[in-house]
């Protein structure tokens, strides 16, 4: 699964632009403390707030979803990141989310070819065990009929 850089990425930017926890809560009519949930990901906002989010930001939900926007200068302070290379980013980041799914979906499918293999192994030892039971039933069979066939022997000679 594909990192979330949401609550890390909301938390960064209002730190950079200065924006409190309050001022927030208010520019998108939310609680202080639903923002600071949101930055910790207790909890995850609507589409309807991420979006309220984004445009309180300048940017799109996307970015703020997968890709890192910040990172540290030389001198160790915050820059916002080359935002151009971010779309790339997203749309790698979408591609092998969509490769993971098909493999995802490859091994389910082997997963329940390998089940009905051994279901198959299954109801196969079930039917030689119901062949070896009948076989050695028919064995018994015979021998009652070979110790018939002796006891008549006998007194057919006596």
């Amino acid at each position: 699964m594909i990192k979330s850089y949401f609550g890390e990425n909301l938390k960064n930017l209002r730190k950079y632009h200065k924006i409190t926890l309050e001022d927030l809560a208010d520019a998108i009519n939310v609680s202080k403390s639903a923002i600071s949930d949101y930055e910790n990901e207790k909890f995850s906002p609507s589409l309807n707030i991420c979006r309220k989010i984004a445009d309180y930001f300048k940017t799109s939900i996307d970015i703020l979803e997968f890709s890192e926007i910040l990172e540290k200068s030389e001198l160790n302070k915050p820059i916002l990141n080359n935002l151009e290379s971010l779309p790339k980013q997203i749309s790698e980041a979408k591609e092998y989310a969509e490769v993971l799914e098909k493999q995802k979906n490859e091994l389910l499918l082997e997963l329940r070819l390998q089940k009905q293999k051994v279901e198959s192994l299954n109801l196969q030892m079930r039917l030689q065990e119901q062949l070896k039971a009948s076989k050695l039933s028919e064995i018994e069979l015979l021998k009652s009929q070979i110790t018939l066939l002796q006891e008549k022997i006998t007194l057919i000679q006596n």
